[in-house]
């Protein structure tokens, strides 16, 4: 599975949460404009470009209806993610998730309440 770029991510979260309200619905291009506009504006010619790439990579199946284009998601956020942390630690090489922690930690990217949050749920899984 390839990495997204950042734009293409964006909009894939976008479809992933409109996916999760009504997992049955595929959504329209306007639909997932006018979703994707309360964070930034979208010219509605690049929003097809980017829906375009993310069916070429399989993220996504388009089905035409009229003069509406509507997206159904064909790769889970769980699944996608999962790869991203797979090949995240792959490229860190040997570098342990500790050391990953504590340099988050030490620049202030991770709270005490979140290594609270970690440390819950690293209790719950033994």
């Amino acid at each position: 599975m390839k990495r997204l770029p950042d734009t293409e991510f964006s909009v894939m979260k976008r479809l992933w949460s409109a996916m999760k309200e009504c997992p049955d619905s595929p959504i329209s291009t306007v639909s997932l404009k006018e979703l994707l506009e309360k964070e930034r504006s979208w010219n509605m010619s690049a929003l097809q470009t980017v829906l375009s790439r993310l069916e070429e990579k399989g993220f996504v199946k388009s089905e035409k209806s009229g003069r509406n284009r509507f997206y159904t998601v064909l790769i889970s956020e769980e699944d996608y993610l999962t790869e991203e942390s797979r090949s995240f630690f792959g490229r860190i090489g040997g570098k342990k998730l500790t050391s990953l922690v504590a340099a988050l930690y030490d620049n202030n990217d991770i709270t005490d309440s979140d290594l609270e949050e970690l440390k819950k749920f690293i209790d719950s899984k033994k």
